[in-house]
């Protein structure tokens, strides 16, 4: 089974994805086509390769992942395709891969452009057909030059020193949780079972992590390891990135 997933910044109102998904089906009329997100903040390579990351894996080996924000051919380093951990993935290297992947990927190829090539429209004129042809079983290798070096966009990692952690969030999601960098192991490695204050803005902590959302009354905060063991933060039907003003990059702290 042939499946290619869409991950854009490109909303829901213009024709793009329409025209996108229109021509994968006239070049590959078997593949299935996933929409990962298409409300992705402009531009904002760190919120689509968080939930292309927290996506990817769940899909069968030799799915193609198709990435189409930041596709401006010169303001990058070109066009290229991946493969990694058994799936592909096709975009412009304008440093989300090296926030995808948190080591060097097993295949970086470059994706050939022709100096006559229209590219006002990459994402359907030169990342589909590349992508039909993986998702046909064509090799990687096949497509173009092999690749050494992605442009690198360095995260920020939480990190420790003593009984305390520092972390930030890397997503705010549109119930208004925020999803940190902080993950169980190194909360379970630095806390070993101690009692523990998140802070949080406006002289705001939490004492305790909760397994479920209602476990505490409405309007109440909570902190609680979501399902990719990162710290997660929210408010019982409520939205706490709103109510504290919490951001990305926003930083967290934990005192044990």
């Amino acid at each position: 089974m042939a499946i290619i997933t869409l991950t854009t910044d490109f909303g829901l109102k213009d024709h793009y994805v329409g025209s996108v998904k229109g021509a994968i089906l006239k070049q590959l009329p078997t593949a299935t086509i996933i929409d990962i997100s298409h409300q992705i903040e402009k531009f904002n390579i760190q919120d689509a390769a968080f939930i292309l990351k927290e996506t990817y894996s769940d899909f069968p080996e030799n799915s193609v992942h198709i990435i189409g924000l930041l596709t401006e051919f010169r303001n990058t380093g070109g066009y290229i395709a991946v493969q990694n951990k058994g799936h592909f993935f096709i975009g412009a290297d304008s440093g989300i891969f090296s926030l995808l992947f948190e080591e060097p990927p097993e295949k970086i190829i470059e994706i050939p452009v022709e100096p006559s090539q229209n590219l006002s429209f990459p994402v359907r004129d030169i990342f589909v057909p590349i992508a039909c042809m993986l998702a046909s079983e064509v090799d990687i290798e096949a497509i173009g030059k092999s690749k050494q070096n992605l442009l690198q966009r360095l995260p920020f990692r939480a990190s420790s020193m003593g009984n305390i952690i520092r972390g930030s969030i890397v997503f705010v999601d549109s119930y208004g949780n925020v999803i940190t960098n902080i993950d169980r192991k190194l909360f379970n490695m630095i806390g070993k079972g101690q009692p523990f204050i998140i802070e949080l803005a406006r002289s705001n902590q939490i004492e305790r992590l909760s397994a479920e959302y209602n476990e505490v009354a409405e309007g109440e905060i909570l902190a609680l390891f979501n399902s990719s063991n990162n710290l997660e933060i929210a408010m019982r039907n409520g939205k706490i990135s709103s109510m504290l003003n919490l951001k990305l990059n926003d930083s967290i702290t934990i005192r044990f």
